[in-house]
């Protein structure tokens, strides 16, 4: 794993999810991630890479699998 790879995980492993790796795209590099809990591999291009990026992706993905709303009952 290269260091711009493991700065990657890094950021990822603090918004929750797993580090995959590296995918060429037609629009530039792919960051692939794992959210543990639905258990989708996401992306988001290498240009856009963010905490912000990572962390909205999450979200989407978990909105779109009702996952949001489960986790915000359980903690009321």
């Amino acid at each position: 794993m290269s260091d711009k790879e493991r700065a990657y995980a890094e950021v990822i492993r603090a918004q929750g999810a797993e580090f995959l790796g590296m995918q060429p795209g037609l629009d530039g590099a792919l960051v692939l991630f794992t959210d543990p809990e639905s258990w989708t591999t996401l992306a988001v291009y290498e240009l856009e890479f963010s905490p912000q990026a990572i962390s909205q992706r999450l979200q989407r993905s978990r909105q779109a699998f009702d996952l949001v709303s489960q986790v915000q009952e359980s903690h009321c």
